[in-house]
């Protein structure tokens, strides 16, 4: 028989084991790609991982698809460098049925909404809604961040939700919102239509995370109580320059991921956004995504439960 001791510090060490963060608290964001290796949106360099890669690379439960924001017009105006792959095994089968079926696996699908075809995306959305029930709602990225293309009043995100859930009424409205000075927009008007905001920091800052709780403090009072808050965690440095070779820099990165995990279990924010996953198999990130798998799969000490939801207590594209 096993001495009290023994029993003791066995109880012990398995008190002090860690627990993986919570599957149902993890988003992923990107494009699905039709054939890999291949360029992709905002990556430099061809890239192997498609969003339903991504997924079942952390286990993800959600999925925010982005292969629905752009069309041709609009890439070719703004995007000129864009390769004819980002084309052809990305934007062209945007919506497709193929892509659906591929993320199937996962809880919940948000889609983005086309820039400069808002109104019919979101009806094309809606009616595919009632095919894939796990399209759970549309998202409006860089929601009115100073570029007119994103620009967006209240009356019409309130008319763009109710023809929405005139085809289905189960549909949410989640939007981008930025902790930059000159990026964002005081949501307070539109908190009535909302169901989720992402918070974003655009600019590699190390300090910001030392006064998180404030800034979350401030997005709240503007959305409410009801509104669930993400952080989207940007992996590639495109707050230095949209031709940024770069990672963020790794300690910021490690910063940014243990101070919004915290914040996950404390309930302060309802989830946490992995951007944007064609990053996840470029050499020059591979260190930052080893680093987040292990800390994700070892992020709480054992028996923690995970938190109630905090809501019941066009040049930024890169994500």
């Amino acid at each position: 028989m096993k001495s009290f001791a023994c029993v003791m510090a066995a109880a012990l060490a398995v008190a002090l084991q860690s627990a993986a963060f919570p599957k149902d608290k993890i988003y992923v964001w990107g494009y699905m790609l039709d054939k890999t290796p291949t360029d992709c949106p905002f990556v430099f360099g061809k890239t192997g991982t498609s969003l339903e890669k991504a997924v079942s690379m952390f286990g993800a439960d959600k999925a925010i698809y982005m292969n629905s924001m752009f069309n041709r017009a609009y890439v070719v105006k703004h995007f000129p460098k864009w390769s004819k792959e980002c084309f052809e095994n990305c934007i062209d089968a945007r919506l497709s049925d193929r892509h659906f079926e591929m993320l199937k696996g996962v809880s919940e699908i948000w889609c983005a909404l086309e820039h400069g075809n808002r109104p019919g995306s979101a009806k094309r959305i809606a009616g595919l809604s009632l095919k894939y029930p796990n399209i759970v709602g549309v998202n409006l990225d860089d929601f009115n961040n100073g570029s007119p293309d994103t620009a967006m009043s209240p009356a019409e995100l309130r008319e763009l939700k109710t023809m929405m859930r005139e085809i289905n009424p189960k549909l949410k409205v989640a939007v981008v919102s930025y902790a930059d000075a000159g990026l964002t927009c005081d949501l307070t008007p539109f908190r009535n239509e909302l169901d989720v905001v992402s918070r974003w920091k655009w600019k590699a800052e190390y300090a910001y995370w030392d006064t998180y709780k404030d800034d979350l403090a401030k997005l709240r009072r503007q959305v409410g109580p009801e509104v669930k808050i993400v952080h989207g965690l940007y992996l590639h440095n495109f707050g230095a320059g949209m031709e940024s070779r770069d990672p963020l820099p790794l300690e910021i990165f490690k910063k940014s991921v243990r101070t919004a995990a915290a914040c996950v279990l404390d309930g302060s924010i309802d989830g946490i956004i992995l951007p944007q996953v064609g990053w996840y198999s470029i050499p020059t990130h591979r260190e930052h995504v080893s680093w987040l798998r292990g800390f994700l799969a070892d992020a709480f000490p054992a028996g923690t439960v995970s938190p109630a939801p905090s809501g019941s207590s066009a040049h930024l594209h890169g994500r």
